[in-house]
């Protein structure tokens, strides 16, 4: 999964300063540029709280020609968007503690493993393997920064 930012055209979400379950997920998160080939790509996820337990928001992937993700986006991959995300508790990823989401999105239902430590994101992988539960027993590569 890459990350994407837009291309400047949106401002970063705020944080949540509040102690609320879903509080460290509220804002924007960037991945870092990707190059291959004479083009770049980079993810960009942006969530707000909806409730102390709900988030709303969306995942892009952007590509660009060039190798440094800047300039207009020649793509934009909606990799989750519209999403409405419940909070179902915890667990544990990859070594990582993590929480697990049910919800939607405009791609469908599902459940989302999500995990942040210090000011980086990390987003499970559906395709790598999931649980008895249904949920993602990995994350992407690629690693979110909080903008």
């Amino acid at each position: 999964m890459l990350a994407a930012c837009g291309g400047g055209k949106d401002d970063p979400l705020p944080g949540d300063p509040t102690g609320d379950p879903v509080a460290k997920y509220v804002g924007s998160w960037l991945s870092r540029c990707v190059s291959d080939s004479g083009a770049s790509a980079h993810v960009r996820a942006d969530f707000s709280k909806v409730s102390p337990t709900g988030l709303s928001g969306d995942v892009i992937a952007y590509a660009y020609a060039g190798t440094s993700c800047s300039g207009p986006s020649l793509r934009e991959r909606k990799v989750l968007t519209d999403l409405n995300l419940t909070l179902v508790g915890p667990t544990t990823v990859s070594g990582l503690a993590a929480e697990r989401f049910s919800g939607s999105s405009a791609q469908g239902n599902g459940k989302l493993v999500l995990s942040v430590s210090g000011n980086q994101l990390r987003i499970g992988d559906p395709d790598e393997g999931k649980d008895a539960d249904g949920y993602p027993t990995s994350f992407y590569d690629e690693v979110l920064n909080r903008l």
